[in-house]
């Protein structure tokens, strides 16, 4: 009996239909992981490298224009109320802008300190800047300490073990350095003064850069532009009305601390949509795509931009916008020892960006990139 009941069994067994068998087969096998299984879990996709580049030279570019606008704008313009109105208006954009893709108006309770040291950054970087441009006319020499923010975050970075210390990375930043020296120390002009405020605006942006990383891992970078800009107007507001209120004005050929001429308006919008809106919206984007060392380090390439725009300004007033060719409004033009400093910046961040593209290449797979557990695989 049980020898028969053993051939009855295999009879049927065999006798299965062919898609029976097959799908208990396919039931019984392990699972793979498959496509979907490796998708980010917060659903962004990393960013190609030219891309990132892309952004980074057109922030730039907008910096350059707008440091050499604002060199023709501001002999008689408070630059206390350039700043102010530059501020509040670019925070009124940012935050409608952020409202629009769904973010609040204000950021959460946890983050309002984090956000409270990033305006204060962002409004000791916006106004030192008009300030020291004021007292020089000088866009190139404000450019030209732009390259001490990639000095100061990348040797932050590594201390905090943000970045690793890349032999390109420390290169590049040398580089840079050593430009940003030997075009600064040929620019007695532009005055002891207007130096120290473009060597401090530069150190806010550095700070800037990072404390922005770890707000961007909790926020959209909108919404981070947006709520940083939002202190730093009140920053800005609370420096003017102290001034103010003590009679001390930065122009004492305004006629007024409201003094705003109609030829600083296009400037003003400039700054406003190009060098504010655009610039920290695409700033906080870079940030969270790459690191802050690369953001800063792009920085460098502001020299040469705003070089070239300088005398862009001047051939195209025929020279009457070159300083000491007149009276007015004017534009310190570049000389060649700012050339021999540029193509060292220049050099400095091709360095960075190639330990960048280096370490990109053999680093980990982000942690946003996890493996689901699937049962049955080890």
């Amino acid at each position: 009996m049980a020898a028969a009941g053993f051939y009855t069994r295999k009879l049927w067994n065999c006798a299965r239909p062919l898609g029976q068998a097959r799908q208990f087969d396919i039931l019984n096998q392990p699972k793979r992981p498959n496509a979907a299984m490796l998708e980010p879990t917060d659903h962004t996709r990393p960013q190609r490298p030219h891309t990132v580049y892309a952004a980074l030279l057109l922030i730039q570019l907008n910096f350059a224009i707008g440091a050499v606008a604002a060199a023709l704008a501001l002999p008689k313009t408070e630059p206390l109320t350039f700043a102010l109105i530059r501020e509040v208006c670019a925070a009124c954009l940012l935050t409608a802008y952020a409202l629009k893709q769904g973010e609040p108006a204000a950021p959460p309770r946890g983050s309002r300190a984090l956000m409270a040291r990033l305006g204060a950054c962002a409004c000791a970087t916006q106004v030192l800047a008009i300030v020291g441009l004021k007292l020089s006319a000088d866009p190139t020499a404000f450019a030209l300490w732009q390259p001490a923010q990639p000095v100061v975050v990348a040797g932050v970075s590594i201390l905090l073990r943000w970045d690793r210390p890349d032999a390109g990375r420390v290169v590049g930043v040398v580089l840079a350095a050593l430009g940003c020296y030997t075009a600064a120390k040929t620019r007695g002009g532009a005055g002891l003064a207007a130096h120290g405020c473009f060597a401090l605006a530069a150190a806010a942006g550095a700070s800037y850069q990072l404390v922005s990383k770890p707000a961007t891992r909790r926020h959209a970078p909108v919404a981070v532009a947006a709520w940083a800009y939002s202190y730093a107007a009140v920053g800005t507001a609370l420096s003017a009305a102290a001034l103010w209120a003590c009679g001390i004005s930065l122009c004492p050929e305004c006629s007024s601390f409201y003094s705003v001429p109609l030829e600083a308006w296009p400037a003003l919008a400039w700054w406003i949509i190009c060098s504010t809106c655009v610039n920290y919206a695409l700033m906080m984007w870079c940030v969270k795509r790459s690191s802050p060392t690369l953001v800063s380090a792009a920085s460098a390439l502001q020299p040469p931009l705003a070089a070239v725009c300088a005398l862009i300004a001047i051939a195209l007033s025929g020279g009457a916008a070159a300083c000491g060719a007149g009276e007015g409004r004017c534009v310190a033009a570049p000389t060649v020892r700012d050339g021999v400093a540029a193509c060292l910046i220049v050099c400095g961040v091709l360095a960075v960006a190639r330990s960048e593209k280096s370490a990109a290449a053999t680093a980990s797979p982000p942690a946003e990139y996890v493996r689901v557990p699937v049962e049955g695989v080890a």
